[in-house]
């Protein structure tokens, strides 16, 4: 039996985080295009809250490593959202100072792999 709820859930979410991850690849050729020297390049949260415009600050390679991975998502520390409407769709993978990476799981994860503008669908 398909679950609905659970993937209309799933599809917003990870929606929602593919136009920040959209928008963070826009950053990301920016600062590579504008200034390649740059240490660190603030990236907007992928947090699932649709109204979160906060940022954090990332070497472009470690975007690149959270980016190769279409699952995986960077987040404000805090912004850790594991469930949403009841649904699990993420967890933690690794806590860094400025960070968290965070991986879509479930129904989640299979859209944030079909919304992933990198991969060949």
């Amino acid at each position: 039996m398909v679950d609905h709820k659970r993937d209309l859930t799933a599809r917003r979410v990870a929606e929602n985080q593919a136009t920040f991850r959209g928008a963070n690849e826009d950053i990301e050729a920016a600062a590579q295009a504008l200034a390649p020297d740059l240490p660190r390049v603030p990236f907007i949260c992928e947090c699932p809250e649709t109204t979160c415009t906060q940022t954090m600050r990332l070497s472009t390679g470690e975007y690149e490593d959270i980016r190769s991975d279409p699952t995986h998502f960077a987040v404000i520390p805090g912004h850790e959202v594991c469930e949403v409407d009841g649904e699990d769709v993420a967890r933690v993978v690794a806590r860094e100072t400025e960070y968290t990476i965070m991986e879509k799981i479930g129904a989640a994860g299979e859209e944030a792999r079909r919304l992933d503008r990198r991969t060949d669908a």
